[in-house]
């Protein structure tokens, strides 16, 4: 004899609701569900061939403008830096569009994804693209980076970093347009 189970949420004996199912069948994790979108606000010029962070970020948040809002606990940045409010795994993915009108292409352009665990020396690797310079037009070129990364100490941070054989422009228009955008989804609880 088979039994069901018919409930509208389960919750947490503190009165939170970890879990809904609409009458649809639809299943919501509302604390687990974090994610947090930010786009390069302004042109970026870059020519130095010395590892930079990339900064000058601003958080999706209008579902009018964006087309998007942060959904649940969500990612701050300073200064470049990427810190969670809330621990856990998460996949960090970057789209970043870029261009070159110089009269040579930039043979390399290294993007990186860099993390610090609580405090720790930094960890990343040495990613490249590379633009080349075709004719007489300006040439456009997207990169993509993600990693998935451990955040299980408050003091955790990411950023995104930026050196280049020749001068390229990081393309960015914030409120408007997503040409370069960085995002964070939370997957699971950290580990220790």
């Amino acid at each position: 004899m088979a039994s069901e189970l018919q409930v509208d949420a389960i919750k947490h004996s503190g009165g939170t609701s970890a879990l809904t199912i609409d009458s649809a069948g639809t299943v919501d994790f509302p604390v687990n569900n974090c994610i947090t979108i930010f786009g390069l606000t302004t042109q970026t010029s870059v020519s130095s061939n010395q590892q930079a962070t990339v900064t000058g970020w601003s958080k999706l948040n209008s579902q009018s403008n964006h087309g998007f809002k942060p959904i649940g606990a969500t990612v701050n940045e300073s200064s470049g830096y990427f810190t969670p409010t809330k621990l856990g795994i998460y996949k960090v993915e970057a789209d970043i569009h870029m261009y070159n009108n110089n009269s040579t292409g930039a043979r390399w352009v290294q993007l990186d994804l860099a993390f610090t665990p609580n405090g720790g020396s930094e960890i990343a690797g040495d990613v490249y693209n590379n633009i080349p310079y075709l004719q007489s037009d300006t040439t456009y070129n997207l990169a993509n980076r993600q990693r998935f990364y451990n955040f299980n100490h408050a003091n955790d941070k990411v950023r995104l970093r930026i050196a280049v054989s020749n001068s390229i422009t990081l393309k960015a228009s914030g409120a408007s347009d997503f040409d370069t955008q960085i995002m964070f989804t939370w997957l699971a609880p950290p580990q220790s």
